[in-house]
């Protein structure tokens, strides 16, 4: 899980960088933007739209760092079966219908044909019945935006790893992400409804809460509880 940490590690310092930035929003009678026009020392208050814009804008880093966190730690269980040379025996009942579903999914709509699904279906089967090693691929690990803290417990009990607790606030990151992802809000809309105060709990349960989740996808992989039970 080290690369998993580091990765965490820079983008939670990016996000602490931009909210220590926000902080100094906070005290909007003093904060002043100050820069040189040519010999001219411009001095500016920071306005209020603009205030509103750099809040919304801590809802997209904060889904970053979800979104980069729960894929890689997930990833790391797809590295660890392949690095083990794991075949399909050897799985736990949750990966291998993760497993199936995976190459079934290599169907694509418009190709699906009867001698395509038959070919499918004897690869399946000889990659069961020699014992190839498994590998599953983060090409079919999609999110699509949907990350939330009950997401993110519904993976738990799909890979078998121990669920996360609270992280209400989760759900109200990822709506508010996806609204200016889609065009359906300005970020000024989505601003204006929060302080910086606010947006930091958010920060803080995020943290803590990705905190777990690496812990328990770590302690997953240590244990080996991707392999079926003896």
């Amino acid at each position: 899980m080290n690369s998993t940490k580091l990765d965490f590690e820079r983008r939670k310092q990016e996000v602490e960088l931009y909210f220590s930035f926000l902080d100094l929003l906070e005290d909007d009678e003093n904060t002043r933007l100050k820069y040189k026009d040519g010999e001219e020392i411009i001095e500016k208050k920071v306005s209020g739209t603009l205030q509103k814009i750099l809040i919304a804008n801590g809802f997209l880093l904060l889904y970053n760092l979800i979104e980069a966190t729960v894929r890689n730690s997930i990833l790391e269980i797809y590295y660890e079966i392949e690095d083990s040379n794991i075949n399909f025996g050897m799985l736990s009942e949750r990966l291998k219908k993760i497993w199936i579903k995976q190459e079934m999914e290599k169907f694509k709509e418009g190709t699906f044909k009867h001698d395509t699904l038959r070919h499918q279906v004897i690869n399946i089967a000889e990659s069961v019945l020699t014992r190839e090693s498994i590998v599953l691929s983060k090409e079919y690990l999609d999110f699509s935006g949907n990350l939330d803290a009950k997401k993110i417990r519904e993976l738990s009990e799909k890979f078998g790893f121990s669920k996360p607790r609270d992280g209400r606030n989760l759900v109200t990151i990822k709506n508010k992400r996806n609204r200016l992802a889609h065009g359906e809000a300005t970020f000024s809309d989505i601003g204006r409804d929060y302080t910086v105060g606010d947006l930091s709990d958010f920060k803080k349960e995020t943290i803590e809460f990705l905190d777990e989740v690496i812990l328990k996808i770590e302690n997953f992989i240590s244990h080996k509880k991707y392999v079926a039970s003896s």
